[in-house]
């Protein structure tokens, strides 16, 4: 398993509606090429909230965007990131607390690769 961290936003602490952001660098994306993000998710509980992920180019709506976990498992997303004239310099992971009093929103193992997102 190994050492690491992850990102939680706990439900049981704060106010609904409370936002939790996590931003990242990105530094040397090249022009006029694609790129993808994948990363673990977890949304475990009742009325958990929402997790959103904004590329910075694309600044008003999310990429991607989920509110509830079918289980409590962690899942896999994926983004395809296509950079034109302008390249993307962040991506923000930010989640939403919904009403629940129990759960987490989790996220871990970001990794962004070159080329199109890989099929399942």
């Amino acid at each position: 398993q190994g050492d690491g961290y992850y990102m939680a936003v706990p439900a049981f602490v704060g106010h609904k509606k409370d936002m939790g952001r996590l931003k990242l660098l990105l530094t040397d994306l090249k022009p006029k090429s694609s790129y993808c993000l994948i990363f673990s998710y977890r949304l475990a509980g009742e009325r958990v909230g929402k997790l959103r992920v904004f590329l910075a180019n694309k600044k008003t709506a999310p990429v991607w965007e989920q509110n509830k976990g079918e289980d409590e498992r962690w899942r896999t997303g994926k983004i395809e990131i296509f950079q034109g004239a302008e390249t993307t310099n962040s991506v923000t992971f930010e989640s939403e607390r919904g009403k629940g009093k129990t759960g987490e929103i989790g996220v871990d193992n970001v990794i962004l690769i070159s080329g199109l997102c890989p099929e399942d």
